[in-house]
């Protein structure tokens, strides 16, 4: 593995980068070896793994990733061997080690509206969701995250409030089957959601094709089609147009 360089400071594209781990990332010590990894969806998330992260970790580290499948887990992603970098992550940004049940963005990037943006891009292009509901034939769009976070949930609400988004937030008790509640953000609507995408600028594709397909519609004046694919927490929406 090539040499790591460190940031010696909050940058925006760092921020963006510990908005990525705290949404897929992980990292703890393994018989004393750190371990860092980041991972999305073997097929959806490969694209923004590929023109995106890859880039990100070679100018902020200096680092070559070695983007791979694994099939077993269906992610696509990397693996990264490396004291120094979990050191960094864990002791001078107080990133989680293990399980992330409860933590905090670092008081850097919550003090800085811009950070803030940076951040919330990384964190909603791995662990964030664009929805499109069908309301009447026409398209209706709806941004959104959760977490298990108490203390994260806290930040999320100061800095939405910041930014001046309207929100909702839904707690999902869970609690009396042994897990974590979740804590669910929603951004309602075409305003909102434009808002969203001019503001904080998500980089995944798959969100910028989705989120394109409504304003390809909204030119056209097409007919909305809906597939939807059901599970048991949610609906996973695709769309056509004529």
């Amino acid at each position: 593995m090539n040499k790591i360089k460190l940031p010696n400071q909050m940058s925006p594209l760092l921020a963006e980068e510990i908005g990525l781990h705290l949404g897929d990332g992980s990292m703890n010590y393994y018989k004393n070896k750190g371990l860092y990894q980041l991972r999305g969806h073997i097929i959806d998330d490969r694209d923004h793994y590929d023109l995106r992260i890859k880039t990100i970790y070679k100018e902020l580290f200096d680092l070559t990733l070695n983007l791979r499948e694994m099939s077993s887990c269906g992610v696509y992603g990397f693996q990264i061997w490396s004291n120094k970098l979990v050191d960094y992550k864990s002791k001078i940004l107080n990133l989680p080690l293990g399980k992330k049940n409860d933590f905090l963005i670092p008081l850097q990037i919550v003090s800085n509206k811009e950070l803030c943006k940076h951040f919330l891009r990384g964190y909603f292009d791995t662990d964030g969701c664009l929805y499109i509901e069908n309301k009447k034939g026409k398209p209706y769009p709806r941004v959104e995250f959760a977490t298990i976070s108490p203390k994260f949930t806290k930040q999320l609400k100061e800095i939405l409030v910041i930014l001046e988004f309207r929100f909702s937030l839904y707690r999902e008790k869970r609690k009396k089957y042994g897990w974590s509640d979740i804590y669910r953000f929603r951004i309602n609507g075409h305003e909102q959601t434009k808002k969203w995408f001019f503001e904080i600028k998500p980089n995944n594709p798959k969100h910028i094709k989705k989120y394109s397909s409504i304003t390809r519609y909204n030119k056209s004046g097409g007919i909305y089609r809906l597939r939807v694919f059901f599970t048991p927490f949610q609906y996973i929406l695709s769309s056509d147009h004529n």
